[in-house]
Formats: structure tokens, C-alpha cells, sequence
């Protein structure tokens, strides 16, 4: 079902990383009816700033398909705009060696909303193929799913001596924690016409930051985060994401850096890959287009804070318009006419009027700006000012909105209706001190 967001760009809380009940890897207590309750509860408690999800669990969409069907069929997350299938895979590039543990690097591919689950696992999942000798020289070799990696963790605990196998977790866990993927047979997977546009790459920057500087990894290093979309970090304050941004711009790579939950447990957790832990706001509406938005204008799109960007810069501003009734803007002739419109929402921070030749888009503005500069008329005729047309104004950004009538005002300056006379002294006091310095230069 396709909204429309008449307001325009606003900004959102994205958490594009957020794991389910199905996922191999979590701590919600398992793949199990309780447990899906409790965790589709916890996300409806979300704070309201919470827009938009992205279902990210590994290998598979299991997950994200259950969540879809809850919402769209029983009604469920309706606090929730939109949710995005996200699918995490570890490459096959090691990160670090530190006391016998490899890490690997994740590389996470956000699909769009748009495109069915089916053709998903059909055309994307089923084509992305491993291979292993493993015991004796025996050849495993399978497509990504869960049956295969059951056989991959098989295979791998049959070599395993009797006293040491209680150290392993179960058939899928092992050939789970085996299994590495190929960042150019991903690539190649996706790279279908079905998929054009319709799919971003993330890569994870904890693990990416682990993999060494060294001459035999420099290459391959900046390959891979240069070739995501986006860069995901869960971090634990604004302050340490802020350092994590950094430094990725004085390595002079990708810092389209996002701050994502990453959770495995519920909100009521200590751990920090927890539910609703998370710092990103985007202006964007809440589409996978709006996302796409990120890649072009990152500086104007981003923001990492605790609270919403909207509160951090408060000024006062005209939310919406609205024409009561039919209305002929000049006294005395009916040949231009504003229709009427029961409200017409005004962004924040930009509004454009745009339309064909001779629509009236200069008058609409020429007739609200002619009560803000003490002239009731225009060089075609005197406006015909009889209450019809409003303004919802909002004094600061956590104001309620009040209604102004363009037909009367008494008894002050317009300007002062909206804006103190400290403050339009002391503004123009700055452009007088601006034009000085420009005449002095």
C-alpha cells in the first residue's frame, strides 16, 4: 500500500539492525511461540521517534517473514512504518587472530520492501553456494540453508574426539559458525535486473576495524568498505559513535557510518545489542527510497543524538495551510480563485510550491506575505482578505499549533504577532554588522 507523506522529510528514529527469535545467534529465549510474543510486544513499545526496522537476522528471512505476515494479517507493529529484510553473512575475509579467535567480517544486504520474500530466497539466497573439504577428503559442497548447514555441522563434529565434543554447540550452530561466504559471490548474486535498485550493502565496522593494516591487507581492506552503501556500528553513547566516525575519516574510507541496536536481547536488558538501543535519525520519509537519500546527502540526512534533531535548533514556524472555503483572491473579481483545501502540511525546513505556468503559485505566496508587510494589495487588484485562508503556527518546535487568520490584524507590526522585537532588533543589528564587514572587504 503506498502512503504518501504530504509533510515532506522529517526526522525519524532508523534502527536497520535489529535481530529476531529466529535468528541462530540471540538471547530472546528461543524460536518458540512465547517467545515471539514477548519480542513483537517489545518492539511495540517502542518510543514513538521509532519509525523504521530493519529485520536483520543471519543467512536467512525467516524472521523478517513472520514480522511482515503480523503486521500486514493480525495487525500487530502498527507503531512501526515500515520494516526492511535485512540479511547478515560473514565473509570469508578474517578480521583478526587475538588468542585463537578468528574474526569475521559481516556484510549485511538491506532489501527493499518492495521486493516479495519468495524471489528473495529463490533469486538470491538459493544461488550463493559453499564448498569444503573437510574429513578424509571428503567434498561438502551446498546452497545456504538450514538443512545444509545441518549436514556442514555434521560433517565437522564427526572428526571431533568423543571428550571434546560437549565444547561444540548443535549440527546447525557449528556449520553456522563455519560457514563464510565470498564478498564477489554475493555481489554477483544480487546483480540482477529483478534486483536493480532495490538492495543496499552494509558492512559491520567492529569486525572491519579488526582486520590488520598490513601490506597483504591494505587492498582488500578498503575494497570492502568502500564497496558498501553504509557502514553499521552499535554503539554505546553519541560520544564514542562520534569517535568511531572519525576515525574512519582520517583512514579515508566510506564513513557513512549508522548506529544500530544490533539486538539479540529485549529493551529490559543490560547487554548492549539490546532492543530500541540505538542513536539514528534520518530525514528521510520512512521508504526505502528515503534510505537511498543517505547515500547522496549523508551530512544532511544523518544525525546521531539521543534526542530528536527537530528539538536541537528550536524556531518558531507555520506548519500548515488551510482555505476554509472557495475564495476569489481579489476584492470585487472572481477570475482567480483559491479552492478550497482542508490542510495543506508544511514542512519544517523547506517548502517548495511547485506547479505549471500560471497556477498560482506566486499569488499563494504574494497573499500570505502581503499581511507580514503592512500591504493588502498587489499590482493586480487589493486581496481579498475575509478569514478563508489560516496558518498553523507553532511558536517553538514543542509547541501546539495555533491558527492564524490572514484577514485582520490590529494594533502591532505582523512580525511581532510571531517574533519578538528583541529578536527581530537583534537580527537586524547582525545584518547591519555583516553588510559593514562586506563593505570594509
Amino acid at each position: 500500500m503506498s502512503i504518501n507523506y504530504d509533510r515532506g522529510s522529517e526526522w525519524r528514529k532508523w534502527d536497520l539492525h535489529v535481530h529476531t527469535p529466529s535468528s541462530i545467534c540471540q538471547n530472546y529465549g528461543g524460536d518458540t511461540d512465547e517467545a515471539w510474543e514477548r519480542y513483537i510486544s517489545d518492539l511495540e513499545s517502542l518510543p514513538q521517534e521509532f519509525s523504521v526496522l530493519g529485520i536483520n537476522d543471519y543467512l536467512f528471512i525467516d524472521g523478517y517473514e513472520r514480522l511482515k505476515k503480523e503486521k500486514e494479517e493480525n495487525n500487530r507493529l502498527q507503531n512501526i512504518d515500515l520494516l526492511l529484510p535485512v540479511l547478515e553473512f560473514r565473509l570469508n575475509n578474517l578480521a583478526g587472530v587475538g588468542f585463537g579467535k578468528l574474526d569475521r567480517i559481516n556484510l549485511h544486504v538491506i532489501f527493499s520492501d518492495e521486493i516479495p520474500v519468495n524471489i528473495i530466497k529463490d533469486q538470491f539466497l538459493n544461488t550463493l553456494v559453499q564448498s569444503y573439504i573437510i574429513n578424509d577428503g571428503r567434498k561438502w559442497e551446498g546452497v545456504v540453508t538450514k538443512d545444509s548447514l545441518v549436514e556442514l555441522g555434521a560433517e565437522i563434529k564427526s572428526g571431533i574426539p568423543a571428550e571434546e565434543i560437549s565444547k561444540y554447540g548443535s549440527d546447525l550452530e557449528e556449520g553456522f559458525n563455519n560457514l563464510n561466504l565470498n564478498l564477489e559471490n554475493i555481489i554477483h548474486s544480487l546483480n540482477k535486473e529483478r534486483f536493480k535498485g532495490k538492495y543496499l550493502i552494509a558492512v559491520g565496522k567492529t569486525e572491519w576495524d579488526a582486520m590488520k593494516w598490513t601490506d597483504a591487507s591494505i587492498a582488500i581492506k578498503k575494497h570492502i568498505i568502500n564497496t558498501a552503501d553504509i557502514v553499521f556500528t552499535a554503539s554505546e553513547s553519541v560520544v564514542k559513535f562520534n569517535s568511531a566516525k572519525e576515525k574512519l575519516v582520517q583512514q579515508r574510507v566510506n564513513s557513512r557510518l549508522l548506529d544500530c541496536s544490533d539486538a539479540h536481547d529485549h529493551s529490559s536488558s543490560l547487554n548492549k545489542d539490546r532492543i530500541g538501543n540505538c542513536f539514528t535519525w534520518i530525514k528521510a520519509d520512512p521508504t526505502f527510497e528515503g534510505l537511498k537519500q543517505v547515500i547522496y546527502e549523508p551530512e544532511e540526512r544523518i544525525c546521531i543524538s539521543e534526542e530528536n534533531p527537530f528539538l536541537l535548533f528550536d524556531k518558531p514556524y507555520f506548519s500548515a495551510i488551510s482555505i476554509d472555503n472557495d475564495l476569489n483572491v481579489f476584492d470585487g473579481e472572481t477570475d482567480l480563485t483559491f479552492s478550497k483545501c482542508k490542510i495543506i502540511p508544511l514542512n519544517q525546513n523547506l517548502v517548495t510550491i511547485i506547479g505549471g505556468r500560471g497556477e498560482g503559485k506566486s499569488m499563494l505566496v504574494e497573499y500570505l506575505a502581503s499581511s507580514f508587510v503592512d500591504n493588502e494589495q498587489s499590482k493586480d487588484g487589493i486581496f481579498n482578505k475575509n478569514g478563508a485562508v489560516k496558518i498553523l503556527y507553532n511558536k517553538t518546535n514543542s509547541d501546539s499549533e495555533e491558527i492564524i487568520s490572514f484577514d485582520i490584524i490590529e494594533g502591532k507590526h505582523p512580525l511581532e504577532l510571531f517574533i519578538s522585537v528583541r529578536v527581530c532588533l537583534r537580527n537586524m543589528q547582525v545584518k547591519v554588522k555583516r553588510k559593514i564587514s562586506w563593505l570594509i572587504l
